[in-house]
């Protein structure tokens, strides 16, 4: 549901409405460093900000990550009807332990072609580690706490139909604070790198937040020279990434969704930018953070069945693995789960995951697909 900014209080009616949302609309959670991308939480925002008379649209966040615990805030979305080569996002998220996570991102145009993208994220969420690789086990975990920062500044300098590209910097840093547990080893996770890359876009699917039809690629090149790392040493890196995702409907209100998704680095890439498994997005079976490793790949499968005009299901499958070295020790993880469509146009969602792996099991209640 999406608030849009009036001068009259809603009454008795709206406050149920309220109270019902806050109940049923989700965060998003990346199993990654950081709560991102909220690609699905930000179309669904701008799809109602035009419709309201200062361009604002705001709404609650509820989600349940099992790492993180019980999550709640607010987003805000924002698009001047007299200026519409601006726009502005931010979200603020909390969790019962009191830690929090805020970001901001804010994007300029330039013509119809090119537009900068820039987006700032704090947070100070405690970060679960397994260790490295493929051989870890649920039992022995430790948490990470400190204070992580990323900001991702993108220059779009082409776009023609379905396709965009351009250049990007991505820095990531985190203030170390502790470490709770001993069952193993600690990372070196108090430092900062920045990287440069370039990144390409091609997008033709019919719908961000529900596609049923098309594709979506990324090609992404990202270089670590280590004069830009305070991680000391001869740490320069360069990585590359892969993500093709495509849809199909099978009739019958079917769809089929489908992911490869690989990355593989030269060099030494320090605790930010090794890739990662487990959690709401790549091997949902496992918590987030569970594998770790310097190169990865994920194959993942799902049909989505259209059950009723509010709700819909899906079982998925997925195989992925991360390592320093050959990919011999491949994961599963399967499951299924709910789908249930929001007001006003009841196009995006909120998810509700059941995923089993070999030794663990998880429960996701999210915004928006998987992919």
């Amino acid at each position: 549901m999406v608030f849009r900014i009036c001068r009259r209080p809603p009454g008795w009616a709206g406050g149920a409405l309220i109270v019902l949302v806050l109940l049923l609309l989700p965060a998003l959670v990346q199993s990654q460093e950081r709560l991102g991308p909220l690609e699905d939480l930000e179309e669904y925002l701008e799809r109602a900000a035009p419709q309201a008379p200062t361009g604002m649209s705001i709404a609650p966040i509820l989600a349940y990550e099992p790492t993180l615990g019980t999550l709640f805030g607010g987003a805000a979305f924002l698009q001047r009807p007299y200026d519409p080569h601006f726009r502005l996002f931010s979200r603020a998220a909390f969790s019962t332990r009191g830690e929090y996570s805020v970001l901001a991102n804010y994007r300029r145009w330039y013509g119809w072609a090119k537009f900068f993208h820039l987006e700032v994220e704090i947070d100070d969420f405690s970060r679960p580690y397994y260790g490295e690789g493929m051989d870890t086990s649920a039992d022995d975990r430790i948490m990470l706490d400190g204070t992580t920062g990323r900001l991702f500044y993108w220059f779009n300098i082409e776009k023609r139909g379905a396709m965009s590209t351009g250049p990007f910097i991505d820095l990531r840093a985190t203030d170390r604070q502790g470490v709770d547990g001993t069952e193993v080893p600690p990372p070196d996770f108090d430092e900062a790198t920045l990287a440069v890359g370039y990144l390409v876009n091609y997008d033709s699917r019919d719908s961000v937040l529900s596609p049923t039809d098309g594709m979506f690629n990324t090609v992404t090149l990202r270089l670590a020279p280590s004069p830009l790392s305070t991680a000391g040493g001869d740490r320069t890196f360069f990585q590359a990434e892969v993500d093709h995702r495509g849809f199909a409907s099978l009739g019958c209100g079917v769809a089929f969704a489908g992911r490869i998704y690989a990355g593989g680095s030269w060099g030494a890439p320090d605790y930010h930018f090794r890739y990662n498994l487990g959690g709401p997005y790549l091997l949902r079976g496992f918590f987030a953070n569970r594998f770790r490793g310097d190169k990865f790949y994920s194959v993942q499968g799902e049909l989505r069945k259209h059950l009723c005009w509010i709700g819909s299901g899906a079982v998925f499958a997925e195989i992925g693995e991360a390592s320093d070295g050959w990919f011999d020790s491949p994961e599963v993880s399967a499951g299924a789960g709910l789908r249930f469509t929001l007001p006003p146009d009841h196009v995006a969602k909120a998810r509700l995951d059941f995923a089993w792996s070999k030794d663990q099991q998880s429960i996701y209640f999210i915004f928006g697909e998987a992919f």
